[in-house]
């Protein structure tokens, strides 16, 4: 069978961008897993950036022999010169509904990338973001607690579908010098 492809120059145009579109998405996504310093890596990292900052880029972990069987969420405990102290967190956890979940699937990624090695560099800038929105509401900050829950995910055969969750500080803002 023969697709037929409308003629023209719009056409033939929007065509021949849908070709590029494909073959760069190819290729973002058979160079993404080198190391970093492989220079196929290099090589999409410019190109990358808005696949990036729209959060399509993808993790082989789920497909992994052994993939991660761990809910894991972001929790702010947030200190008030007040001394009044605030639970925070993401807007993916905010959101109630599910469409109001995916929009914020950006945030949920963010959170993904907190609890991937080398995420511990993001750490100070949240604790940053924090203090900034409370500076804006007219309110100082004393502290904050950066806090991971972390929640194993039993097996379908189990009769519990989550086991226990637990929680670790993993950072404090200001950073205490010992």
């Amino acid at each position: 069978m023969r697709t037929h492809r409308p003629q023209g120059c719009c056409a033939e145009l929007w065509w021949d961008m849908t070709d590029l579109l494909i073959l760069w998405l190819l290729l973002f996504l058979w160079c993404w897993d080198h190391p970093a310093d492989h220079a196929l890596r290099r090589l999409i990292l410019l190109p990358a950036r808005p696949l990036v900052y729209l959060g399509l880029w993808h993790s082989w972990a789920m497909f992994a022999p052994h993939p991660v069987n761990l809910n894991r969420r972001l929790v702010a405990l947030v200190t008030f010169a007040d001394g009044v102290r605030e639970q925070w967190e993401p807007l993916s956890a905010t959101a109630g509904r599910t469409w109001h979940r995916m929009l914020f699937v950006r945030s949920f990624k963010f959170e993904f990338s907190l609890f991937s090695p080398g995420g511990e560099r993001l750490y100070r800038p949240v604790c940053e973001f924090l203090v900034e929105e409370a500076l804006c509401a007219g309110r100082v900050v004393q502290s904050i607690e950066l806090i991971r829950l972390t929640q194993p995910v039993n097996s379908w055969a189990d009769a519990e579908r989550f086991g226990p969750e637990r929680a670790d500080v993993i950072f404090q803002w200001p950073v205490v010098s010992a």
